[in-house]
């Protein structure tokens, strides 16, 4: 479909309003789809994260004080009331359901080519690995050769083959860094285990018979 703005062969990115990006963003910038660099902008501000928000109490999406996301806004005139499925684990949602994903972390990047639908599951997951493990609190954080991980994620590496708790003991024991990732691995093999005694009350299984015995 093309844009409905006549004179323009881009194609319509929008379903609600059935113009292109560009007339999209002139008329929410001045209000008239028409080449002009005067106009009434729409009430504009942000939350304390940085989201953008615009004074449109009439839009569907609209919040009880009369904004509406510009991310949330921009996706409903691309889809209209029909969203997609998740684009990672492809879960229907819907407006009440979706978390709209900026894909380069910038908040006020409300371009649709930054925007996609997620579930709330996988925006949360995302976002958590996002976040680099060894700045979250009581992890280890080890930096070697000007690389930080945490112990369980050096434990992870191909080339060190030890456990992350190992990784922390050693450190703990005064080892180098490097020892402590790449030191050899202790082993028990050669070793006969020593017996165990039963301690007095412990079940050893059951009693053989006197006829058994005398078998």
């Amino acid at each position: 479909m093309k844009c409905k703005v006549e004179g323009c062969d881009r194609e319509s990115d929008y379903i609600t309003q059935q113009v292109c990006q560009k007339h999209y963003f002139r008329m929410m910038r001045y209000g008239t789809y028409e080449t002009t660099k005067v106009g009434k902008r729409q009430e504009r501000t942000k939350n304390s994260k940085g989201y953008q928000m615009i004074h449109l109490p009439e839009h569907p999406l609209s919040m009880a004080n009369g904004f509406v996301y510009e991310h949330r806004m921009v996706m409903y005139e691309k889809y209209g009331e029909s969203l997609p499925a998740c684009e990672l684990c492809l879960k229907q949602v819907d407006w009440k359901t979706v978390h709209i994903d900026h894909k380069d972390d910038s908040v006020d990047n409300n371009q649709p080519s930054n925007l996609r639908v997620l579930c709330r599951a996988c925006n949360v997951m995302r976002a958590r690995v996002h976040i680099p493990q060894h700045t979250v609190k009581r992890r280890h954080s080890i930096t070697y050769k000007g690389e930080t991980k945490t112990a369980t994620e050096w434990a992870r590496d191909s080339g060190v083959l030890v456990a992350g708790n190992t990784i922390v003991l050693r450190l703990k024991k005064g080892l180098s860094v490097e020892q402590a990732l790449f030191g050899e691995k202790a082993t028990h093999r050669g070793k006969k285990a020593s017996p165990r005694i039963p301690q007095y009350g412990e079940y050893q299984g059951p009693k053989k018979s006197e006829d058994s015995c005398a078998a």
